[in-house]
């Protein structure tokens, strides 16, 4: 019975969701619409003042300076004016001269505001045109004043529009409520219909979730049937898919684990090593203790490193710099002389400056350094080298072990992939994983050169970057 509650809640839930998002958006779109309603009557009202003024300058400059009679006063010039206009339903003009009110506009249905006292001083005070709003008994107004002269008389007048705004903004809020009634109904729909496709929805929900309780957290090797080609099939396929992925990924997380003190044996070594041999010369030691306090920095980046290889990628594996190539191979062979008792050497040393991560190109070729001193005996020859062509920049590692055979080449740098010939050899084949890694995120590849017998040499191509790298 509990389980059966649980659905209709999640039913719910889902409605509720979408309800609610359709309430806020509604409420935004009816309040972002209604304010732009109301600014937009408040601008036809400041357009349709100036239209107003623009006219009556029209027409008195029609009258002082035409053929026709000259105005004898402000308030003939007024009069003329107001007889001939026609004023809309929401509009009022009045004049005003020498500080009284003086004609008006014909304006049966509004107050009149010829009358305020307040308005009638602020007319009679300008000495430029000014607009701005006012509360009336009519509800907020709009006015607009343009002060008046006539040449030679020393009386001094203006001309008041008046812009009721009451009229727009009942249109603007029938509107809104027309969108807002309109807005409950499509609540009232879509709950109705969220309710109902919800249902729908999670019934085959319901169906994969109850198969799945069967499959152990231990066991991901159990499949849901697929019957038909439904949306609930798809479901059933995407549902597997997902377990074939859990399935891989944590047999990829168990083996992994396993192999993860793979790497770490090599910068161990290095330490014992190097600090075994360590004189009591100064010089000698600080050079030790330098190389000591790489490799633990080094060891240190390496845990991470592993738990992102586990991730396959990552932005950030590789931190481009500019890097001394001929110091790079000099020092990587120093590092891997405390590797084994091999006969180390340098093939050839690259000369200039790119721009690539020292620490994880030196990683690499340790890595491959490790893996040329696993596969061959003492004595055997190990040689890093490097140079620079036209097309980028080569590091190698070569050995004289015991090869590769050419059959096993070609996997041989995929994870957890050793060759069939390396017998009891240590190892996992988690090492040239992380080479081909490292090489892949500066731009480049891995290759191998081998023979059973031979020996084996492995190349670092990588580009050659000159400069700092953008972004």
């Amino acid at each position: 019975m509990t389980e059966r509650r649980r659905h209709p809640s999640a039913r719910l839930r889902i409605v509720g969701a979408i309800v609610g998002l359709m309430t806020v958006f509604l409420g935004l779109a009816d309040g972002i619409t209604g304010r732009i309603l109301f600014d937009r009557v408040q601008e036809e009202a400041q357009a349709e003042s100036a239209h107003e003024l623009d006219k009556f300058r029209q027409a008195a400059s029609s009258r002082v300076s035409g053929n026709t009679a000259q105005p004898s006063s402000l308030h003939a010039l007024f009069a003329d004016y107001l007889r001939h206009h026609l004023t809309d339903s929401s509009e009022q003009l009045f004049s005003v001269v020498d500080g009284k009110a003086d004609l008006r506009s014909r304006t049966e249905d509004w107050t009149r505001l010829d009358t305020n006292e307040v308005l009638v001083k602020k007319a009679s005070a300008a000495t430029k045109p000014i607009d701005g709003r006012m509360q009336t008994t009519d509800g907020e107004v709009f006015y607009a004043i343009l002060p008046v002269s006539l040449a030679g008389q020393d009386s001094s007048g203006a001309l008041v529009v008046i812009e009721y705004l009451e009229p727009g903004y009942q249109r603007s809020r029938d509107l809104v409520l027309v969108m807002i009634v309109a807005g409950l109904i499509a609540l009232v729909v879509t709950a109705i219909g969220g309710w109902l496709v919800a249902g729908h929805v999670l019934a085959p929900v319901r169906r994969v979730r109850d198969t799945a309780e069967l499959i152990s957290e231990t066991d991901l090797s159990k499949r849901i049937e697929v019957t038909g080609n439904d949306d609930v099939a798809q479901l059933t396929r995407t549902f597997n898919g997902m377990l074939d992925r859990l399935e891989t990924a944590f047999e990829s997380q168990r083996r992994f684990l396993d192999d993860a003190g793979h790497e770490l044996r090599t910068p161990v070594t290095i330490v014992r090593g190097h600090l075994s041999v360590m004189g009591e010369s100064p010089e000698e030691q600080a050079q030790t203790l330098k190389i000591v306090e790489d490799e633990l920095n080094r060891m240190s980046r390496l845990i991470d490193d592993l738990i992102m290889l586990a991730r396959s990628e990552r932005p950030g594996f590789v931190d481009l710099a500019p890097t001394e190539l001929t110091d790079l191979v000099v020092e990587t062979l120093a590092k891997a002389t405390s590797l084994g008792d091999r006969d180390w050497s340098i093939d050839a040393l690259p000369e200039g400056t790119a721009y690539l991560d020292q620490n994880r190109i030196t990683q690499a070729l340790l890595q491959l350094a490790s893996n040329a001193v696993r596969y061959s005996s003492t004595g055997d020859a190990i040689s890093i080298g490097g140079a620079i062509h036209d097309d980028g920049l080569q590091l190698w590692v070569a050995d004289s072990g015991i090869g590769i055979a050419e059959e096993d080449q070609s996997g041989i740098f995929q994870r957890f992939t050793r060759g069939a010939r390396t017998g009891n050899t240590p190892g996992r084949g988690l090492g040239l994983a992380i080479v081909s890694r490292i090489a892949q995120a500066h731009g480049g590849t891995v290759s191998v050169e081998s023979a059973l017998g031979e020996g084996s040499v492995f190349t670092l191509d990588l580009p050659l970057r000159t400069e700092a790298p953008r972004g």
